[in-house]
């Protein structure tokens, strides 16, 4: 049971990591590091992602430190791992989910929402809207911006988005997106 817990709270605690880095690290803060670079790039170019090994090499120091830390804290080194375990595994989702979201089209209404919030991060206000797999954590801390409807700019490459051969907003896509 203290396995699955602490799993499960490894899974609870990417969430909040990932708005803490997106907004401060990808915005506010004024440093110049790769995170910041790649993350600048991502926003330029919103099909580009940084290579899975600058990911792995930012992760095994901070899943390094986790388990060490978290495994201190418990007084056991496997709590340490299975929270790591945890944290891993919704880092890995939220790696797929991200790319989806820019990659394919929405296949269910949570998708649908989540495309919104994160889309409006990139088009309409890129200092509000840091959280990618959920909406929550930006609600609680004031940067939750609502849209009803995307403006996507014209020149923004998201082929899911766009009828079949032509460029115009597949008519599925028709309430949820407008190109500007």
């Amino acid at each position: 049971m203290k396995f699955l817990l602490s799993f499960s709270i490894g899974i609870i605690c990417w969430p909040v990591l990932e708005y803490l880095l997106h907004r401060f690290l990808g915005h506010d803060l004024k440093l110049k590091t790769l995170f910041k670079k790649e993350h600048t790039r991502h926003h330029a170019e919103t099909n580009y992602f940084a290579p899975l090994t600058y990911k792995a090499l930012a992760a095994a120091p901070v899943c390094s430190a986790a388990v060490l830390l978290v495994g201190y804290l418990a007084g056991s080194w496997a709590i340490g791992v299975t929270f790591t375990a945890g944290f891993l595994a919704m880092f890995s989702l939220y790696e797929w989910v991200h790319w989806n979201m820019h990659a394919s089209a929405p296949s269910s209404k949570l998708g649908m929402k989540l495309r919104k919030h994160h889309l409006a991060h990139h088009f309409h206000n890129p200092k509000m809207n840091h959280g990618v797999t959920t909406i929550f954590i930006d609600k609680l801390a004031g940067t939750y911006l609502p849209v009803e409807v995307v403006k996507v700019p014209r020149n923004i490459p998201l082929p899911w988005l766009f009828e079949k051969g032509k460029t115009t907003i597949d008519p599925k896509f028709a309430k949820d997106f407008l190109l500007k």
